[in-house]
């Protein structure tokens, strides 16, 4: 069949491109365009009128009158012959017209005979289909000039809506993925599976994007294979995991290799990815995107996403996927370096207590003839606090750690844990500030239990802790009360001990001790930066 003059590919690969761009072919009906077509069809006089576009192997209308199907075949379209022109074309009789006296649109049943039609030209210039009115009779006379200015009206109408509508999904895309990206954050900060997160981010990418399948797969060094892991696939469409193996003389593997992206629009008709029609084709990808991720466990891995239908990734969400990958990429490797440094940390810590059981050991050998056995019964138990903030330690590896965490850990290893009331905000400790801390922490239980309110049945303990703002820097005070205890003096000497409490907080001072009839009471002050970052 002859339609007038041929459609040069560059151009219709330039409407197939804008469509796609578009993002309008298969899109539910929208009122603003079967307005247009109503008003068509009334101004014309005419039972039939269209929205054509223009797709590579078909014509899709947008909004219609007076047709019942919603596409046709490309070769049955009348509104393609010279539509490149950007030209009114009007036909009054399709059935003794050389261009279209064959077509099954007017041999048929449908029995069209007279054609008039408005190009669709979009801001880029791209003619992407017409606005067209059809008769069922010859009509010789053609359109008046009031109907053919309407037509061309309603056509410049129906291009705009186009490009706004285009405007209108384009924004509401970007908050789409945006909200796809947090929700990714969040999933990956609640997960602690690698696997996990692998499919979390997949089935959020892909509804985010309305793709058919979105997932991981590791290859091997040479590209020769893809291993599907993980996926995420739309209702209704087939799985994939598995091993598939790629054409190593194909161009499909060449960007993996290189750590480099790969689009396409069309991957049955793509020269890329020409060897990949059949198995395309049978799991239904007509495009794809794959993402290499430079590591997911020990293997190179690909984050892909399929659609079933041809489709030109915008750059958006291209950015989306990379930033996708790249969440994952960095929230699993942090996940490993935790599960190494929790290696590393047992490794320590274990080393660490056979020091002190040794340092023990030598000291009960060397200490074994001392008189006094308070003496090395208090430095045993000074050492066991020095072991129970080292394990709080190397819980947060070995950077910052709670005070509340150092307090409790201590006061358990100790015991009266239940006659001990804490109270006070978060507050971050530097590893030596957290040491000193526990050891005063220590001395304060062990005087609290040979003098003081816990060497009864009755006493309690009340550890409370606030920030004072001051100009300059803002100030920790920690308070330690006892109640309830025997009557208290101070001590006629200082010991070990009582020098530790003494010297603050890291050494800083700042201690007030009170000796009074109700109980003993220690307030201790220093610089909330310096305990931070002591």
């Amino acid at each position: 069949m002859n339609l007038g003059s041929a459609i040069p590919d560059g151009t219709a690969h330039l409407r197939a491109k804008a469509l796609a761009d578009l993002m309008v072919l298969d899109s539910p009906a929208e009122q603003a365009f079967d307005d247009l077509v109503l008003v068509a069809s009334r101004a014309c006089a005419v039972p039939i009128a269209l929205i054509t576009l223009l797709d590579t192997d078909r014509q899709w209308f947008k909004a219609l009158v007076g047709l019942e199907v919603r596409e046709t075949a490309i070769e049955h379209s009348i509104c393609q012959i010279d539509v490149d022109r950007a030209e009114f074309l009007e036909i009054a009789d399709l059935a003794i017209d050389r261009r279209t006296a064959a077509n099954p649109m007017v041999t048929g049943e449908r029995h069209f005979r007279s054609y008039a039609g408005a190009p669709l030209v979009l801001r880029s210039g791209i003619v992407v289909g017409r606005l067209c009115v059809v008769d069922t009779v010859p009509r010789p006379e053609g359109l008046d000039e009031a109907a053919k200015s309407m037509l061309l009206a309603l056509a410049r109408l129906a291009s705009e809506n186009l490009e706004l509508r285009r405007a209108s999904h384009a924004t509401n895309r970007m908050k789409r993925l945006q909200t796809a990206l947090m929700e990714i954050d969040q999933s990956l900060r609640g997960s602690r599976d690698t696997k996990r997160m692998a499919l979390a981010t997949a089935a959020i990418a892909g509804r985010a994007l309305s793709a058919d399948r979105a997932g991981f797969g590791s290859f091997d060094e040479a590209v020769q294979t893809i291993d599907v892991e993980t996926e995420w696939t739309a209702p209704g469409v087939p799985r994939i995991t598995g091993r598939h193996r790629l054409d190593a003389d194909g161009d499909l593997h060449e960007p993996l290799a290189h750590g480099e992206s790969l689009r396409a629009r069309d991957a049955p008709s793509d020269e890329r990815t020409l060897h990949y029609r059949e198995g395309a084709m049978r799991i239904g990808v007509r495009s794809l995107v794959d993402v290499p991720v430079r590591e997911l466990g020990k293997k190179s891995a690909v984050f892909f996403v399929h659609s079933d239908r041809p489709r030109s990734w915008q750059a958006e969400e291209m950015a989306f996927i990379r930033s996708a990958a790249d969440r994952l990429e960095a929230a699993v490797a942090h996940h490993r370096a935790e599960q190494q440094q929790r290696i590393v940390n047992g490794e320590i810590l274990h080393r660490q207590k056979n020091i002190l059981t040794m340092v023990q050991a030598i000291a009960n050998q060397t200490l074994r003839t001392v008189a006094d056995r308070d003496a090395v019964y208090a430095f045993e138990r000074r050492l066991i606090a020095l072991s129970a903030a080292h394990d709080t330690l190397l819980e947060s590896n070995w950077t910052q750690t709670d005070l509340r965490t150092v307090a409790d850990t201590v006061i358990e290893a100790v015991g009266f844990a239940d006659r001990c009331a804490l109270d006070g905000p978060t507050i971050a400790l530097h590893p030596r500030a957290a040491l000193s801390f526990s050891l005063i922490v220590h001395e304060l239980l062990t005087n609290a239990c040979k003098y003081g309110a816990l060497s009864n049945d009755v006493g309690g303990v009340s550890l409370t802790w606030l920030v004072e703002n001051g100009e300059a820097d803002d100030h920790l005070v920690i308070r330690w009360h006892e109640s309830g205890g025997p009557p208290v003096n101070a001590p006629a000497r200082r010991g070990f001990g009582s020098k530790l409490i003494g010297v603050g907080l890291v050494g800083a001072g700042g201690v007030d001790l009170r000796y009074e009839p109700s109980g003993f009471s220690a307030d201790f002050k220093a610089s909330l930066h310096n305990l931070a970052h002591a």
